[in-house]
């Protein structure tokens, strides 16, 4: 019996053995890995790049610094009973609702209704008991409606117009009116009336110039003074009888003085 005890001994150790050699073998083989990894630099992490910021956030960051009117730097003042907005893409607007006011560099602007639109607020459109007032230029103008850019300085009014040129006292009336405060011009149509003290015209066009006070009408012009009245296919000069050319067809009516001692 011990014989045999130790032959299963004997055998058992060479396997014992062998498993200790392939652990060994295992070990030599995994180790140069570990120490590797232990001695290789940790990697970067790789950077998230942020999302750009939707059209909306885009556009109420723009909105929150405003910048003002290129070639104007002019700021606006505005005041309304009630104010709404419109933020749709590309239709953007503010309106100004009740006894609206804006008061853009030495223009103010008075209406019932006012629509601010485009870049800078640049488009103005009103309606509703109109009236502009610059007094630096001695300009008033009243009408029903009213288009205006505030870069160009031009307006389109109509419906009962009457621009009043303080600095020359020269009234205008027309149905039609179009006005330049840069270049001090003003067109009109449809029932055209200029006044000046006793001297009157009236046509279906006219141009006035407010720096020379020229006029150029059109469109079976009439002039009448306490002088006469004289009609021509056109009439220019300025707004006095002594002042006018007159071109085409003319006709007219002069008044006479009575000579004392003379028969009616």
């Amino acid at each position: 019996m011990k014989q045999h005890e130790n032959r299963i001994a004997g055998r058992a150790a060479p396997a014992s053995l062998g498993i200790l050699l392939a652990a060994a073998a295992a070990f030599a083989l995994l180790a140069p890995v570990a120490i590797a990894a232990q001695t290789e630099p940790p990697k970067q992490p790789v950077p998230v790049q942020q999302s750009q910021p939707a059209p909306a956030q885009a556009a109420q960051q723009a909105a929150a610094s405003p910048k003002p009117a290129d070639g104007s730097g002019d700021t606006i003042t505005f005041s309304a009973r009630r104010m709404e907005s419109v933020i749709a893409k590309g239709k953007e607007k503010t309106i100004l609702i009740g006894q609206a006011v804006v008061n853009t560099g030495t223009v103010e602007i008075k209406a019932d209704r006012i629509e601010l639109s485009g870049e800078d607020y640049n488009d103005v459109v009103c309606a509703g008991a109109v009236s502009v007032f610059d007094e630096s230029k001695g300009f008033l103008l009243t009408s029903a409606t009213l288009k205006y850019a505030r870069d160009t300085e031009i307006g389109l009014a109509q419906d009962k117009v009457v621009i009043e040129d303080s600095k020359n006292s020269v009234v205008l009336k027309a149905e039609w009116v179009r006005f330049d405060q840069k270049q001090s011009l003003v067109d009109a149509r449809i029932a055209v009336h200029i006044l000046k003290e006793d001297f009157a015209v009236r046509a279906e066009f006219a141009r006035y110039n407010r720096d020379d006070e020229s006029l150029q009408l059109s469109g079976s012009p009439v002039a009448v003074s306490s002088d006469g009245t004289i009609s021509a296919d056109t009439i220019s000069g300025t707004p006095s009888m002594d002042g006018l050319e007159l071109g085409g067809s003319v006709s007219g009516t002069i008044a006479t003085k009575k000579k004392e001692g003379t028969s009616p």
